[in-house]
């Protein structure tokens, strides 16, 4: 992220803090998001064409309070929970490691296992038949409308692991 350009509209801290709402705890991106929530701003491009790159705008702000710009490993975490917050209170740096253990400790992870999966073709109680059924997969597979091969998995165990 560079140094701070002067535009028509101000300069690049007056342009980002212009689409901000400061009026709270948590300071509100005002402007465009990303399709997860986040802010989106416009950084200029140091290569002399005028050109923007998008940066989420919490990582804008950090660059804008602490003059740091982070790399891209470098996870900028929020502590309240808000995609749209920029407030540089509400943000800490961490690694990958530390983002889930952020996500797990406040219980953000979307358990997507079993007939909670989108994908899932089958339900817990016709795993639980399948696995008992002396039948043939193809038949299996022809009564749930489904492959031999997610029948198979089922029964194996490969898919539906946690369920007893």
């Amino acid at each position: 992220m560079g140094k701070a350009f002067n535009y028509v509209r101000g300069s690049l801290e007056d342009r980002f803090w212009s689409k901000v709402d400061r009026f709270g705890d948590c300071w509100v991106w005002l402007a465009s998001l990303d399709s997860r929530g986040y802010g989106n701003f416009g950084m200029p491009k140091n290569d002399g064409t005028g050109r923007f790159l998008m940066q989420r705008a919490h990582r804008v702000a950090w660059f804008l309070t602490h003059g740091l710009a982070l790399t891209k490993k470098q996870y900028l975490c929020h502590l309240c929970d808000n995609p749209k917050c920029v407030n540089p209170a509400h943000l800490f740096v961490g690694d990958a490691k530390a983002n889930m253990a952020d996500c797990v400790a406040k219980n953000r992870l979307n358990d997507r296992s079993g007939q909670k999966n989108p994908r899932a073709k089958l339900t817990e109680s016709d795993v639980l038949e399948i696995r008992s059924s002396p039948h043939s997969l193809k038949a299996l597979a022809a009564k749930y409308g489904v492959s031999k091969s997610v029948v198979g998995d089922a029964r194996r165990g490969t898919t539906w692991r946690g369920l007893a």
